[in-house]
């Protein structure tokens, strides 16, 4: 079996990544009698996966997984599998030590099974978040997708970069706040979707092209000429750009192309990041046949930030770290969101208090300067 392939196939594919919550199937063993066919299936199987991994997967050497010795490990246990859930067990338990979100099996009924659980500490709590936008006339476009208010200041939830989250509803929604002195962000809670719809918003708010991340991907031994990893550049859009002070807000609940998204925000002169690192998971995964109505993910490239840091395993950090303790506040009260107005306030010369109630009880001082004001 040839392992030539071109870079530009893995790139054209496009970034397809989803992340998101699991449902889990049962995996019971069978007490059926197997047959010598459909154990050569499941063997099969197993080398359809392990084989794919091999030609396609960038970060073996990154994660320091020795994947012919796992090949050696657990090729014997998927010869004995006396079911198709036996051999999924198997499966998952090779996979598990990848740590990677974007690895995942799915079942006939499109269910997913996950092949690792990170534990996520989110900086977001939607009861708390539904009780704080009771005040900042917010609009719900979608669960997912919204826009408000907040002591002064535009307000822009997105909770997803899938459809109907796109970039023509983004750009409808910059241009209602075209005008608004400050502008937050909110992505702490976004698993991730579309990566080209998250560039493509992130490139509303620069005025120069510039490198949004790299990415590494496996390339045929044949291809000398290109160099890794590969720079992804974007520049202004649109017929104007949101200059004003940004502040993004994120968190571990952030994955994948929301991960794209702050790296490259993190960067501009006007934009602050506050809240925690993001989940650190970015590998724009595709989607192949196992066999048996099953099917499973291999993440194509190895994703870097604007320095050439890796973002899996290790996220995207915010420019200003804030601890979650909800428990010390108001319990109809976001303190990001409330961080975000008082950081706002600070880069336009004016310190606010967000509105604790209907009656938008705010407290205002102005010493000068500027909605354009610069970070």
């Amino acid at each position: 079996m040839t392992r030539a392939r071109h870079w530009k196939v893995w790139l054209a594919l496009g970034a397809a990544a989803s992340s998101g919550a699991c449902v889990v199937p049962s995996l019971r063993s069978k007490a059926a009698v197997v047959s010598p066919a459909e154990t050569r299936s499941f063997v099969a199987q197993f080398d359809t996966l392990w084989t794919r991994f091999d030609e396609v997967y960038p970060s073996f050497a990154y994660k320091q997984v020795d994947w012919r010795a796992q090949r050696a490990a657990y090729r014997t246990r998927a010869q004995r599998a006396r079911s198709q859930d036996e051999l999924i067990a198997v499966l998952v338990d090779m996979l598990s030590p990848l740590h990677d979100l974007h690895v995942w099996l799915v079942d006939p009924r499109g269910q997913a099974v996950p092949t690792f659980r990170p534990s996520v500490r989110a900086n977001f709590e939607r009861g708390r978040w539904e009780s704080a936008m009771r005040d900042a006339s917010y609009l719900a476009h979608t669960r997912d997708f919204g826009e408000g208010t907040v002591g002064g200041y535009a307000y822009l939830y997105i909770g997803s970069w899938k459809e109907p989250v796109n970039q023509d509803a983004l750009d409808l929604a910059l241009a209602r706040m075209r005008d608004a002195p400050g502008l937050i962000i909110d992505v702490r809670s976004n698993a991730g979707g579309i990566d080209q719809t998250a560039l493509a918003f992130a490139s509303r708010f620069t005025t120069r092209a510039f490198t949004a991340s790299y990415v590494e991907i496996r390339t045929d031994s044949l291809v000398k000429d290109i160099e890794m990893p590969l720079a992804r550049t974007i520049g202004p859009r649109g017929g104007w750009q949101f200059t004003r002070p940004v502040v993004v807000l994120s968190g571990r609940g952030g994955f994948s192309a929301t991960e794209s998204f702050v790296a490259a925000m993190r960067t501009l002169p006007q934009v602050t990041v506050v809240g925690d690192t993001t989940g650190g998971a970015s590998g724009n995964p595709a989607t192949f046949s196992l066999g048996n109505g099953w099917h499973f993910t291999v993440p194509r490239w190895l994703e870097f930030g604007p320095d050439k840091r890796p973002i899996e395993g290790r996220g995207v950090a915010p420019h200003l770290a804030m601890t979650w303790d909800p428990a010390s506040y108001d319990s109809a009260r976001d303190p990001l969101i409330d961080a975000a107005v008082g950081l706002l306030g600070e880069r336009n010369g004016v310190y606010r208090i967000a509105p604790v109630s209907s009656q938008d009880a705010r407290v205002a001082r102005t010493r000068g300067g500027s909605g354009d004001a610069r970070r």
